[in-house]
């Protein structure tokens, strides 16, 4: 038999990728449908150029995206499918959910770097993320500075001693924004200032035509960014401006070469580079809060059926011969069964310490039953024995039913003063402590170098200094 190549191993596996993504997406929604999770935006539609833009990011580049890049994540191995429903879930264990320890909305994302003590780890030798938020357009400004540190290690000599920071600035920053956003103030400064400064960064912008509900006719004018961007577009033998590439959201083979020929040049030459990624689909719209059979045409929804980027590349891989329709088959049914074992996974360790503290209280509660019967409150030991009936019939608990459940006892049992009562409510307290931690803590560094710890230094002068203004 004939050895398979590199290059057709390599297909085949971003295909597994993506295709893994894809049942992410579809299986995360109906997670927040069933009310699993409160609610879901995700990366369907973007698998394929999300792959090719994976291909050329390098160890020591930095992403700064937002919510949709979830392939991306998966291809460069910083996320998993596992670790998606984590944050779906809002798992508040780090190792569990990496990225925020469940404290960001699902599809942000983002790499740790300070170690458990504060101290910096090395960027150059591994991928850089930084943390997505919710504002659209505000991952912009995030990454002009991260372009232009490149710029500064590459030549300032006082810099080059940090190889912990920068391979002698060859690094790449990679932003990804949606058409819609591209609107904004804050994207025209940012595209702005990286031209100026001439600093390397690879701007992807995925553009399915709306932003939301709304077409791009009547956010952004001609109907089509990429056409206002070709002012910036350099001159042949010059290096003020951008390369400029232009190419559908469905074609792999394209996507990858562009986004190769992009990445060489903004990191050998630090001139900047704009993908506008066209004809990109979303396959269940904008998120769970809406559905886009609402505002897109028939024949709309059946072109992005067509052109589903997915579709599109299992038909250009028969095509090309490079994988048999059973080899297909095979790699998509994998993936189908991964995912779902995977999302059991993450909602089993998510909901396990959960069970473990609503048994702990339902176990408090029989105890205060009885006593409160002994104690000839029979009344009483009634209304707790609902609360024990209501808590344990509850499918999928969350906490918050277990707060809710236990404040209401403490209630309701505020005229007895028994010792299983004084129990419960000390495990409340306990409970409460225990909750303040996973849902409080590292909002901000809680290590070495803290801002608790900075110390105020009060300014000194010289008896002799002058006044200026």
């Amino acid at each position: 038999m004939k050895k398979r190549s590199q290059t057709v191993n390599q297909v085949l596996l971003d295909y597994a990728i993506g295709y893994e993504s894809r049942q992410a997406s579809l299986l995360g929604r109906r997670e927040v449908l069933s009310g699993k999770a409160k609610f879901g935006i995700f990366g369907d539609g973007k698998e394929v150029a999300q792959m090719a833009m994976a291909r050329s990011f390098k160890k020591g580049d930095w992403r700064s995206g937002y919510y949709r890049d979830q392939t991306f994540m998966f291809a460069i191995g910083e996320s998993d499918v596992q670790k998606f429903f984590a944050q779906l879930y809002a798992h508040t264990d780090v190792q569990a959910e990496p990225s925020s320890a469940g404290r960001s909305m699902n599809g942000h994302f983002g790499t740790r770097f300070l170690d458990d003590e504060g101290a910096w780890l090395s960027q150059s030798d591994r991928y850089n993320v930084s943390a997505d938020v919710s504002p659209t357009g505000s991952q912009m400004p995030r990454l002009v500075g991260l372009a232009q540190a490149s710029k500064m290690y590459r030549e300032a000599e006082s810099l080059k001693e940090m190889t912990q920071f920068s391979n002698n600035g060859n690094e790449v920053a990679f932003g990804t924004i949606g058409n819609a956003s591209c609107a904004e103030g804050m994207f025209w400064e940012s595209v702005n200032a990286i031209g100026v400064l001439k600093v390397p960064a690879v701007i992807s912008i995925w553009d399915d035509g709306y932003g939301i509900s709304v077409p791009n006719s009547v956010q952004v004018t001609k109907s089509n960014v990429g056409e206002l961007l070709q002012g910036f577009q350099r001159k042949p033998g010059t290096t003020d401006g951008y390369d400029i590439h232009v190419v559908s959201g469905w074609n792999y083979s394209e996507l990858v070469e562009v986004y190769a020929k992009a990445t060489a040049a903004a990191r050998n030459e630090h001139v900047p580079q704009i993908i506008h990624v066209i004809e990109v689909t979303q396959p269940q719209g904008h998120s769970t809060s809406g559905s886009h059979e609402r505002y897109k045409t028939p024949e709309r929804m059946e072109w992005e059926k067509e052109f589903d980027c997915l579709t599109r590349m299992r038909a250009w891989m028969l095509e090309e011969k490079l994988a048999t329709e059973k080899e297909i088959v095979d790699v998509e049914e994998k993936a189908t069964a991964r995912v779902r074992e995977l999302k059991g996974a993450a909602w089993d360790a998510y909901t396990a310490p959960i069970m473990a503290e609503l048994k702990t209280a339902v176990e408090l509660y029989s105890v205060l039953r009885d006593e409160l019967v002994l104690l000839n409150l029979p009344e009483v030991a009634e209304s707790v024995a609902v609360e024990w009936n209501e808590l344990v019939s509850i499918r999928e608990p969350f906490r918050r039913d277990i707060m809710v459940s236990t404040h209401k006892v403490l209630q309701l049992t505020a005229s007895a003063n028994c010792s299983s009562r004084n129990a419960l409510q000390q495990w409340r307290k306990s409970f409460n402590n225990d909750v303040k931690e996973r849902y409080e803590s590292h909002l901000y560094s809680e290590g070495k170098n803290q801002i608790a710890n900075v110390h105020h230094v009060d300014a000194s002068y010289d008896s002799d200094s002058q006044s200026v203004n």
